[in-house]
């Protein structure tokens, strides 16, 4: 069912030294850049890194990451699994149990849907961050 990982995302409040070390350290592409703006506001930056892509956030005007952040500190925010034909996948897992929310199209324009480890029984798979979610896969 999952085909890949299709981001990992981390928070940061300085995404000047995220892009230092990411594309100048580590050396990966950059594959994007914006700014997000709707109900709230983030900075996306996006990087290359094989089939994944390592996405940054910055909160400007997003409470839910600025309190991310508070609470936590700049970290790991939530892994993203890939998998094909995404609507019709999500109804198969509801089906079984798993607490869906989605799909929808993100600010990034990803297809997505959010799904809940605890809420679906799943919680040996609990984890200290934000939590997981979907993301349509592409063609390698």
């Amino acid at each position: 069912m999952f085909e890949y990982i299709h981001h990992v995302a981390y928070v940061v409040n300085d995404m000047d030294d995220a892009l230092r070390i990411f594309r100048d350290i580590f050396e990966l592409e950059l594959a994007d850049r914006r700014l997000i703006e709707g109900e709230t506001s983030v900075e996306m930056v996006a990087f290359h890194c094989g089939p994944t892509l390592i996405e940054i956030l910055r909160p400007i005007n997003h409470p839910a990451l600025a309190r991310f952040l508070e609470e936590h500190g700049p970290g790991l925010h939530h892994v993203s699994f890939a998998m094909k034909d995404i609507s019709k996948r999500v109804e198969e897992l509801k089906e079984k149990g798993v607490d869906i929310n989605g799909p929808f199209v993100a600010g990034t324009g990803w297809k997505i849907a959010y799904f809940d480890f605890e809420k679906s029984d799943l919680d040996l798979l609990k984890s200290c961050y934000h939590g997981d979610h979907l993301a349509e896969a592409e063609a390698l």
